[in-house]
């Protein structure tokens, strides 16, 4: 049964993050790793096989280090300030979030 939730979750995450990331490019990708990281801080300390899977596979596919990889390299060549702005809003957004989502946290 997790194995079969663990498929359609990352299947899930996966389908979120093409659409949002096609649909908005650059923001999107900001908007669903900024996201992501939220709700893993939520889910820190639950102690559930399901909510690991959750984690682990659905938010895991929806968030994604390789676009954002992929748009700095696109930024860079434009401009590297623009780059290091992105990669600093997402740094920042990204562990700000998970911080308000650990303190809020399901626990």
């Amino acid at each position: 049964m997790i194995v079969v939730l663990f498929v359609i979750a990352a299947a899930l995450g996966v389908a979120i993050r093409w659409v949002v990331s096609g649909r908005w490019g650059i923001l999107g990708t900001w908007c669903l790793n900024t996201t992501g990281a939220w709700v893993l801080g939520l889910l820190v300390g639950v102690d559930d096989p399901v909510m690991t899977v959750i984690g682990t596979a659905g938010i895991g596919a929806m968030t994604t280090v390789s676009g954002l990889v992929r748009e700095l390299a696109d930024l860079i060549s434009r401009s590297r300030l623009l780059a290091v702005t992105y990669f600093a809003g997402t740094l920042f957004s990204g562990v700000g979030a998970a911080w308000i989502g650990i303190r809020w946290g399901l626990t």
